[in-house]
């Protein structure tokens, strides 16, 4: 099994589960587990809340990348006897929004003000500066949603969105960046709509745990399946050397 392989079954598992833990929220929603009291737990996880969104924020503005070039096979022979090449050698190729300027990767990024972003990165990273302003105002300040049922489906769909964004993008034929922007933006937003309401409805401490490691596997699944997208562009490319964005 190639590495190619083994990272795509992950992301269609990490998918799979980060789906059926979706699932599970209205269920759970209804039928939540015993009630615990703790000392300023609405802080307590607003804090890991925060925690979690900051430490997003600081991944978005400086992603890490995959610095091994994507090589295509070589035939039985072929550059046998050459000298190793590096990858500006072979393929010197530049990036913008951390991305390769290569065509297949222009739907992953977008202009503003002559300036080229990641679409992915800039959608997290905005969606998470709100859910930080809504985090502040609901976990701290006491500040309450009129409607925590309505909201809480909001946010579900705003999170089923964002987890199947990639097959979505490839269905509908997605070739503009600030739609991967949006998107990006909902599945934060939605994860704040999620976690707040769902505290405001049962207050449940058990029920917050279970909800912020369902956030953290949502952040997981959602970074395995973009590099099974750029890994698949590379693939396709077949450019020797071609950098592979992580983001």
């Amino acid at each position: 099994m190639t590495q190619s392989t083994r990272g795509s079954e992950l992301a269609l598992i990490s998918l799979f589960l980060s789906l059926v833990g979706l699932g599970l929220l209205p269920f759970l929603l209804l039928n939540p587990p015993p009630m615990i009291v703790v000392l300023w737990q609405n802080q307590l996880i607003g804090i890991a809340f925060t925690t979690i969104c900051i430490l997003g924020i600081i991944a978005g503005v400086s992603p890490s990348h995959c610095r091994r070039p994507s090589r295509k096979k070589t035939s039985q022979g072929e550059h046998r006897n050459q000298p190793a090449q590096t990858t500006d050698e072979l393929h010197p190729i530049q990036k913008r929004g951390h991305h390769p300027t290569c065509n297949p990767y222009a739907s992953h990024v977008f202009s503003f003000r002559k300036k080229v972003y990641c679409a992915g990165c800039t959608g997290l990273v905005t969606g998470a500066v709100i859910a930080l302003i809504g985090t502040a105002l609901f976990f701290f300040f006491g500040v309450q949603f009129i409607f925590p049922e309505a909201f809480f489906w909001l946010g579900f769909v705003f999170v089923g969105i964002g987890l199947l964004q990639h097959p979505f993008y490839r269905l509908l034929r997605v070739h503009q960046g600030g739609v991967r922007v949006i998107i990006n933006v909902l599945f934060v937003v939605g994860s704040f709509l999620i976690l707040s309401n769902v505290i405001q409805l049962t207050n449940n401490i058990l029920l917050a745990v279970y909800l912020l490691s369902l956030i953290c596997y949502w952040i997981f699944t959602r970074i395995v399946m973009s590099r099974r997208a750029h890994r698949r562009i590379c693939t396709q490319c077949g450019i020797l050397g071609c950098p592979l964005s992580e983001s």
